[in-house]
C-alpha cells in the first residue's frame, strides 16, 4: 500500500520542525526491542497469553521509533512519517490492555469477590478492553484523516485522535479508582489466598499504580502536543517525545519485565494446586481410618 498520496510534492512538504534524531531513535529501538523480547522469551515460560498485547504494544513502539529513524536522512520522507504516527500515538493502549487483564486475573487468583471491585471481577478485564479497542479504532480514525493533503480532513484528524486520547485518560483514570478500591477493600476484608505468605500481590498492585501514573502522563502530554498544533513547543523540539513519551513507555515495559504478573499467578495457582493435593490427601486420610475403625468393631 502506497502511503503518500500520489499529489504530493516532496520538494513542498515540511513534516518536522526539526531535523529527527537518528541517535535517540536508534537508542529507543534497541530499548524497547529488548524489552519486547523478554517479553516473548517469558510467555512460552509463564504460559500468560494475556501479554501478547503487551508484545504488539512493544513490537510498535520499535516500529514506530524506526519510522523517525528512517526520517533523520529524509526529512520529506512521507511514508517514514506516517509509520512513526501511526505506531506510536496508539501504542500505549496495547500495554494498557496488558494492564487491565493484569489486574482482572489477579483480582479473580485472589478469590475476590462482588463486594472487592467496583466491577464484577470476571466483567472486568471485558469492559475495560472493549473501551481500549474503541479508543484504538478513534485514534487509528484520526491519525488517518491527518495523513491527508487536505487542510480541514487534518484539521478534524487532530480532533478526533484528541477525543480518543481524553477517552483514553479517563478511562485509565478510572481504572486508577478500580484498583485502589480493590486494594482498600481486600485489605479491609482479606481472602485466605491474600494474606497467605507466599503471595505477594502488594507488590504488583504497587508497581501497576507507577506504570498507570506513567500512562497517564504520557496521554495528558499527547494531548497538549495535537491540541498545540504543530506550531506549539512540543512541535519544535523531539526531546519532548522521548521524555514524556518513549521513555515513560519504555519504563513500563521494563517494570512488567522486572516484576512480571506471570509469576504472581503461577505462585497463587501452584498454592491452589497444593492446597487441594492436601485436602484430598486428609480427606482420603480419614476415610481410610475410619474404614479401619469399622473392621476393628
Amino acid at each position: 500500500m502506497a502511503l503518500a498520496p500520489s499529489n504530493i510534492d516532496p520538494d513542498h512538504l515540511v513534516l518536522y520542525a526539526y531535523k529527527p534524531s537518528a541517535v535517540a531513535a536508534g537508542i529507543f529501538m534497541g530499548i524497547f526491542g529488548v524489552a519486547t523480547v523478554a517479553h516473548i522469551f517469558y510467555l512460552p515460560k509463564l504460559r500468560q497469553c494475556f501479554f501478547i498485547p503487551m508484545i504488539l504494544g512493544g513490537i510498535m513502539e520499535t516500529g514506530g521509533l524506526y519510522g523517525r529513524f528512517w526520517g533523520h536522512s529524509d526529512q520529506n520522507n512521507f511514508k517514514a512519517y506516517v509509520l512513526q504516527a501511526l505506531l506510536l500515538t496508539p501504542a500505549p493502549i496495547f500495554l494498557a490492555a496488558t494492564m487491565y487483564m493484569t489486574l482482572g486475573r489477579v483480582i479473580v487468583a485472589l478469590d475476590s469477590d462482588e463486594d472487592h471491585t467496583l466491577i464484577r471481577p470476571r466483567w472486568l478485564s471485558k469492559i475495560f478492553v472493549m473501551f481500549d479497542i474503541i479508543c484504538f479504532l478513534v485514534q487509528i480514525g484520526g491519525i488517518g484523516m491527518q495523513c491527508s493533503t487536505s487542510a480541514s480532513l487534518q484539521k478534524t484528524g487532530r480532533t478526533v485522535t484528541v477525543i480518543g486520547l481524553v477517552l483514553q485518560l479517563v478511562i485509565f483514570a478510572y481504572f486508577i479508582i478500580v484498583a485502589l478500591v480493590f486494594h482498600r477493600r481486600i485489605n479491609a476484608r482479606p481472602t485466605p489466598i491474600s494474606v497467605h505468605h507466599t503471595v505477594h500481590w502488594v507488590r504488583h498492585l504497587r508497581v501497576m499504580y507507577v506504570t498507570s501514573v506513567l500512562v497517564l502522563i504520557r496521554n495528558i502530554f499527547r494531548i497538549a502536543e495535537y491540541v498545540e498544533g504543530a506550531d506549539g513547543p512540543t512541535g519544535h523540539s523531539e526531546v519532548y517525545l522521548y521524555i514524556f513519551d518513549s521513555a515513560l513507555m519504555a519504563g513500563l515495559m521494563w517494570a512488567f519485565v522486572i516484576v512480571h504478573p506471570g509469576r504472581l499467578l503461577r505462585a497463587i495457582k501452584k498454592l491452589k494446586n497444593r492446597c487441594s493435593l492436601e485436602k484430598a490427601e486428609g480427606e482420603s486420610l480419614v476415610s481410610q481410618q475410619g474404614a479401619h475403625e469399622q473392621m476393628g468393631a
